[in-house]
């Protein structure tokens, strides 16, 4: 099986300090925050695999960029795929919009 390799995007980073900085400090949890932060990574990991195993996003100006989303607990990892590549565009809470 080919693995692909997982890029993250700046603003997905930032998406990732923003959601460790909420819950560290906002809701005054920071082993919370850190380890939100390192399951995503470890999610997002995963889709060097197999990243065709979700579907294109619900949103159809989203799909049909070729957005596809995968789900960590109460976040969505919005990624696209190109060639071995498989880019992390965004990582929201799932109350957050997703247009982006």
């Amino acid at each position: 099986m080919q693995k692909n390799n997982v890029y993250i995007s700046d603003i997905a980073k930032q998406d990732l300090a923003d959601a460790s900085d909420y819950i560290a400090y906002k809701l005054k949890n920071p082993i919370a925050a850190i380890n939100t932060v390192e399951g995503i990574r470890k999610h997002t990991n995963t889709l060097s695999a197999f990243p065709e195993r979700n579907e294109l996003d619900d949103d159809p100006v989203l799909a049909n960029i070729g957005i596809r989303a995968d789900y960590y607990k109460n976040y969505k990892i919005y990624y696209m795929i190109e060639e071995n590549i498989v880019f992390v565009v965004r990582i929201l809470h799932m109350l957050v919009d997703s247009r982006f």
